[in-house]
C-alpha cells in the first residue's frame, strides 16, 4: 500500500502512451518502409514532419486554455485533451496500416504529419497534467515514472514488436498498436481529476522581455549555437538506423534483443550522468557527453563494416548509454539557463531550437546515405558532432575569447577531423590525391597549432603523443580492413610533426627577438 502511494503507476502507462507516436513514426515506420523497398531519400523526407513538434509552442496556449465541449466539463481540461489525442492517434495508426507505402506515399506522408501534430497535442496536455498531479505525488516521482514509461514504450514494447515481426505483418502490428493506444484512454479516464491552472500560456507581449533577459548573458550566442547543435549528430543518424539494420540483414529477433540491452543502458547512462555532475560540474558533464556522442556515432561505421549480432548489441549499448548520459546533462543545462519568471517561453524556444536543426538535417539523411553509403554517412554524423564539442569546451574553459583558447579549440577540431578523415572510404577517388603530401600537411598544421596552444606542456611529451596518434590511426585503418597499413604514411605523418615543431620553434624565437 505504501508503495502505491509513492509510485504513480498511471504515469508509467501515460509515459508509454507518449512514446508510442514517436516509436510508430520512427523505428517502426522506417523499418516497415525499408522492408517494402521504399527509397532511403523518401524515408528521410518523412522525418521533416517532426518540425511540427518543434512548433508546438504556437498552439500550446490553446491546448492549455480551451475546453473541449462536454468532455472538458465532465473529466477536466487536461484529461479531455489527453483522451481526444489518444483516440485520434489510434485512428491514425489504423489508417496508416491500411496504406500501401509504394502506391500511396503522399497519403502516408499526410498521415505521418497528422500523427506528429496530434502527438504534440498529447505532449502539451501530458506535461500540464503531470505538473498539476503533484497534489497527489511528489514531482520527482511523477517525472521518473513518466521517463520509465517512455523507455518501456520505446525499448521493451519495441522489443516485443520486433520479435513478432517474423510472424506478423507490419500492417497488422500497426492495427495492434492502434488498439494499445485506445487502451491508454482507459488509463486517462481512470486517473484522478486535478486542480487545473492555465500554465504555459504566453503571448508576444511576454516574449520580448523573456528574450531580453536571456541575451543579457554574455555567452548567449555560444549557448544558442550549443542548443542547436548538441543533439544534431545522433538525431540525424538515428532516423537511418533501422533502414540500415534492414539493409544489412538484421532480423526482428536481433532488434528485439538489442532493445532489451538498450533499456538497461538508458538507466545506467542517466544514473552515471547524475553521479558525474555531482562529483565534477554540469559543464564538465556536458563536455564529456558531447565527446561520447561523437565517438559512439563513429562506432556505427565499424558496425557497417562488420554487421554481426554481437557488434549490434555492444555498439548500441554504448550508444544508448551515451545518449542517456547526454540527455540528462543537457536537460540539466537547459534548466540552469531558464529564468523562473519566463519558464514557459524560454523552455519552448530552447526546445524548438534544439529540434529544428536535427529534423531539417535528418530530412536529407536518406540522400546522404544514397550518395555516400552507410559507412561514410556515419562518419559524416561524427562531423555533425564537432560543433557541440568545441562549444562545450569553450564554455568549460573560459568565458572570454583569447588567443590561447582559440588555438586550443582549433587543436581539438583538427585532431577529431584528422581522425574522421583518416577513416573515410574515398573509393576510386583515392588515386587522385597525393596521399603522402596530404598526410604531411595535416600533421604539420596540427603540430604547429598544438604547440602554439600548449605553452605549459613539455615539448617531448607533445611530440611523442602526436607521433603515436599518427601510428595508431594507421593501425586502426589496417584492422578495419578498409585501408592499408602503409609505412610511408607513418613517415609522412612523423615528418609533418617534426616540420611543424621546427617552424614553431623558429617563429617563436623570431617573435622573441
Amino acid at each position: 500500500m505504501l508503495l502505491s502511494r509513492k509510485i504513480p503507476f498511471n504515469f508509467i502507462l501515460l509515459g508509454v502512451s507518449a512514446s508510442l507516436p514517436y516509436f510508430v513514426t520512427g523505428a517502426a515506420l522506417t523499418r516497415w518502409l525499408r522492408v517494402e523497398g521504399i527509397d532511403l531519400s523518401d524515408i528521410g523526407l518523412l522525418s521533416l514532419g517532426g518540425l511540427i513538434v518543434a512548433a508546438n509552442f504556437l498552439w500550446s496556449p490553446l491546448i492549455n486554455s480551451l475546453k473541449i465541449p462536454l468532455l472538458g466539463t465532465y473529466i477536466g481540461l487536461r484529461r479531455s485533451w489527453l483522451a481526444a489525442s489518444q483516440i485520434t492517434l489510434a485512428i491514425l495508426f489504423f489508417s496508416l496500416s491500411m496504406i500501401s507505402p509504394s502506391a500511396s506515399f503522399i497519403t502516408l506522408f499526410i498521415i505521418v504529419l497528422l500523427i506528429f501534430f496530434v502527438a504534440s497535442v498529447q505532449d502539451i496536455s501530458m506535461d500540464a497534467y503531470r505538473v498539476e498531479y503533484d497534489e497527489f505525488f511528489a514531482t520527482e516521482n511523477l517525472a521518473s515514472s513518466y521517463v520509465v514509461g517512455w523507455r518501456i514504450g520505446t525499448y521493451l514494447f519495441g522489443s516485443v514488436i520486433f520479435s513478432a515481426e517474423s510472424s506478423l505483418s507490419w500492417p497488422l502490428i500497426l492495427k495492434i498498436l492502434s488498439v494499445v493506444m485506445l487502451l491508454m484512454v482507459i488509463v486517462t479516464l481512470a486517473s484522478k481529476k486535478v486542480k487545473e491552472a492555465q500554465i504555459s500560456k504566453f503571448g508576444f507581449n511576454d516574449f520580448f522581455p523573456a528574450l531580453k533577459q536571456f541575451i543579457q548573458n554574455k555567452n548567449f550566442v555560444v549557448i544558442l549555437l550549443l542548443i542547436a547543435f548538441f543533439r544534431l549528430s545522433d538525431t540525424v543518424l538515428g532516423y537511418m538506423a533501422y533502414p540500415f539494420y534492414t539493409d544489412v540483414g538484421f532480423t526482428g529477433n536481433d532488434l528485439a534483443v538489442k532493445n532489451l540491452y538498450n533499456f538497461v543502458a538508458t538507466f545506467v547512462g542517466a544514473f552515471s550522468a547524475a553521479l558525474f555532475m555531482q562529483k565534477t560540474s554540469l559543464l564538465r558533464g556536458l563536455f564529456v557527453a558531447s565527446l561520447t556522442i561523437l565517438f559512439t556515432n563513429l562506432l556505427f561505421s565499424y558496425l557497417a563494416l562488420y554487421p554481426t549480432l554481437s557488434n549490434l548489441i555492444w555498439i548500441n549499448f554504448i550508444d544508448t548509454f551515451a545518449q542517456a548520459f547526454a540527455t540528462a546533462c543537457f536537460l540539466a543545462f537547459l534548466v540552469s539557463l531558464i529564468n523562473r519568471k519566463f519558464t514557459a517561453i524560454q523552455h519552448a524556444v530552447f526546445t524548438s531550437l534544439m529540434l529544428v536543426p536535427g529534423y531539417v538535417m535528418r530530412g536529407y539523411s536518406g540522400f546522404f546515405v544514397e550518395s555516400l553509403d552507410y559507412y561514410n554517412f556515419f562518419l559524416l554524423c561524427g562531423f555533425f558532432g564537432l560543433p557541440s564539442v568545441l562549444l562545450t569546451y569553450y564554455l568549460l574553459r573560459s568565458t572570454v575569447f583569447s588567443t590561447e583558447n582559440i588555438l586550443k579549440l582549433i587543436s581539438i577540431f583538427l585532431i577529431i577531423s584528422i581522425l574522421i578523415v583518416s577513416m573515410i572510404n574515398f573509393g576510386n577517388y583515392s588515386n587522385q590525391f597525393n596521399d603522402d603530401l596530404i598526410h604531411f600537411s595535416m600533421y604539420f598544421f596540427l603540430t604547429l597549432v598544438v604547440f602554439a596552444a600548449s605553452k605549459k606542456t613539455h615539448y617531448l611529451v607533445l611530440l611523442l603523443l602526436l607521433i603515436i596518434m599518427g601510428i595508431s590511426i594507421e593501425i586502426a585503418q589496417y584492422f578495419t580492413g578498409l585501408r592499408y597499413f602503409e609505412y610511408m604514411d607513418i613517415i609522412a605523418n612523423s615528418i609533418g610533426v617534426f616540420g611543424g615543431y621546427l617552424i614553431y620553434k623558429i617563429s617563436r624565437n623570431y617573435l622573441k627577438n
